[in-house]
Parts: structure tokens; sequence; C-alpha cells
């Protein structure tokens, strides 16, 4: 008997789960379409959305504009100031400590350099100001943290190894729960960003995506209807395209993100002209006026991001190229001509069915995709301790 009113119990809870994240992805929503999208009956909805209104999770947003004779159904949507969230944003020389309600809306931003920092350093300045904000809007307000940066992610979100931060297999996801009693959620920030891309995309998205970043190295993420692949690592970054090139910071020679960075850029302008540049501005503004050695720095980068972007299509055949400019915002000649040389290098044929974009992922949308990825995970019904029951 206890096994059956369990099995009631699981169901009840997975259904509660599924209407909910249903309307959170889809806001503004009548019960007769999210009868009709979810599968469940009129009844089961009403009782589903009657429980999760009670609990706060649910908001009613209006009536829907229907042109048909009888009673317009109410409109329904997340309640997106349930909870509160704090994130953490980390790169090799800065951290970002946000606090935000469940769609990413910011309250408060905190920001600090921590180049040339220890991790010990690192982690007890976010620590203190994470527990400043717990402190400021209440922990019992606030239901999860996040925590994303430039790096691996492994071992169900344990361990972090990130070589622009020289971190090695730090349980970062450990110290923080003992330290906040809060759920704590670790990802790589490439994959935040298109996170951020397929949650606004939506109405417009490729079955088969890759979505690039060219922010704080090279990263790649594969989007199969909007959701992020997480078998495929995307380190394309760690790559080797060039096997006496430089040293990278993960130690290996000629990695596609140390032979195509802004500080290489740069470098090879210097290297040949009398008058250095300081600015990807700068080389960009002389690559328009023709300048040899602007014009031979962008081509030498432009030529190893387009091996990298030609590896991507012949592994995973996309339908979409999505790539975040990061980095190369100010000198998108470099991007420009990385995808003129990838469309030489991959199959005629491949090149006919493949659409390229060029977006601009800024702080605020990072920050959305952030909630957008914690709330997936919070609402997830392999996750023990989801607020839902």
């Amino acid at each position: 008997m206890s096994k059956q009113v369990g099995n009631v119990a699981l169901m009840q809870k997975m259904n509660r789960l599924r209407v909910l994240n249903f309307i959170r992805k889809n806001p503004d929503v009548s019960r007769p379409v999210i009868a009709e999208k979810t599968g469940l009956s009129l009844a089961s909805l009403t009782n589903i959305t009657t429980y999760l209104l009670d609990e706060g999770l649910l908001v009613e947003s209006g009536i829907e504009l229907a042109d048909r004779v009888g009673r317009k159904s109410t409109l329904l949507r997340f309640a997106k100031d349930r909870w509160g969230i704090v994130l953490v944003a980390l790169s090799d020389s800065s951290a970002s400590v946000f606090y935000t309600n469940l769609e990413g809306e910011i309250s408060l931003q905190l920001r600090y350099t921590t180049q040339n920092f220890t991790y010990e350093q690192v982690i007890s300045l976010l620590l203190e100001k994470v527990n400043f904000l717990l402190a400021k809007y209440g922990r019992e307000n606030t239901v999860a943290l996040g925590i994303t940066f430039s790096g691996l992610v492994l071992d169900g979100n344990r361990f972090v190894l990130s070589s622009s931060m020289k971190w090695t297999e730090l349980d970062i996801k450990k110290i923080f729960e003992k330290n906040t009693s809060l759920p704590v959620f670790v990802e790589n920030i490439s994959i935040i960003r298109a996170v951020s891309y397929s949650s606004k995309a939506s109405d417009n998205r490729s079955s088969n995506t890759v979505f690039v970043d060219l922010e704080n190295g090279v990263g790649a993420v594969l989007l199969y209807d909007g959701s992020v692949v997480h078998s495929v690592l995307g380190e394309i970054g760690h790559t080797t395209v060039e096997k006496d090139g430089l040293t990278c910071f993960c130690g290996n020679r000629g990695c596609l993100e140390a032979m195509c960075s802004e500080t290489r850029l740069i470098q090879l302008f210097n290297e040949k002209s009398d008058i250095p540049a300081e600015t990807l501005e700068q080389i960009s503004a002389l690559y328009d006026d023709n300048n040899p050695h602007a014009v031979y720095a962008v081509d030498e980068c432009a030529t190893y991001l387009s091996m990298g972007l030609a590896n991507l299509v012949m592994l995973f055949r996309p339908k979409l190229i999505v790539l975040n400019k990061g980095q190369f915002s100010m000198c998108e000649q470099v991007i420009n001509k990385a995808i003129c040389g990838m469309k030489q290098r991959i199959y005629h044929a491949l090149v006919n069915e493949l659409d390229v974009c060029m977006i601009d992922v800024k702080q605020d949308d990072m920050v959305r995709g952030a909630a957008f990825e914690i709330c997936d995970r919070l609402f997830d019904i392999s996750f023990e301790n989801n607020p839902i029951q």
C-alpha cells in the first residue's frame, strides 16, 4: 500500500513540475492551452495550478484576448519574485556577485578585481560577499547559489578545472554548500551564454545549433532543439591547431585560444609595426585602412579560428552556428574572415545547409541565462531538494 501511495505522490510531483516548467517557459498562458500542450486533463490541471498558486510559484497575469463567445480564460505566469538567487561570475581577473530574482533580474551587483589572487583568496572573498547578500536579503528568501566561470565542470558539478585561473580539481560546490547551506549549481560560462541565447531564441531556433563563445577564450556548446547537449564537452579552445604554437594556459602548445585571442592579435601586429597598438579597436581601424601589419595580424588569427569552426561543422553538421563576438566585438573582421575561411575548408554541400549569425551576449543576458539554468535544475524531478512537494 505504501508503495502505491509513494508512486501516486511521485506522479503528482512530476506533473506539478511539468506544469510549472511549461508555464515558466511560456508565460501568460491559459489553462486550456496548458492542458493541450501537457496532455493533462483540465480537472487535474486545475488541482495542480491551485497548488502552485497557493505555494506562490504562479501568479495570475490577466485575461486572454480571444475572439470568441463565452468566458475568457485567466492567464498564468511564473512567480519570478517568489525567491532570490545569488550568482557568482568568475574570470581570471575579476569576480562579480549578483542577487537576482528567479528570472535573473538584478537587485544588487558587487564587482571585485581578483588579478593575482590565490584561489584561497578568491574563495574567501566570495564567501564573505555571498554571506553579506544572504544577510541583506534573507537566507530564507534565497533558494540557490549559482557559480559560473571559464573552465571545465566535471563529476556532477563537483570538480572545476580552470587553466586561466590556475584551478585544478577544486570542489567548489562542496565548499560553498558547507558555508552557505544552499543548493549550489556550478556551470561553465559558455554554457550559460548559450542558454541565454536559446531561451530568447525559442521561436526561431534550429534543431541542431553550435554556439561558439569567443569571450574568455573559445568555447563551443551543442544545442539540440534549444537544449544543451551536456555529453559534448565543448573545449574547442583547447584543441591543437598548431603543433609548435604558443604555449597555452593549460600547458599544451598551439591551442586554438592561444593562437586566436585578443592578446595574440595585438602581439602579431606589434611584431611587425614600428608604432605599437594597444587595443583591438586600433587594429580594426588600421585594417579598414589596409594597413599591411593589421591585415597580417587579422588574417593570421582568422585562419586559426576558421580551422576551429570547420572542425565543429565536420563533427556536428549544425544547421546554425551562433558566434558570440566576445573579445572580437571590437574587431569583427577576424570573425568575418574566419567564417569565409571555414566555408572554404568544409564540404560544399555543408556550406549550402549552414547558417551563421553573430550576437553579443551582454552581462545582463548572462545573468538571465544563469537564472534560467538554475531554475531548470531546481525544478527537475532528479533534484532531490527541489521546492515542489
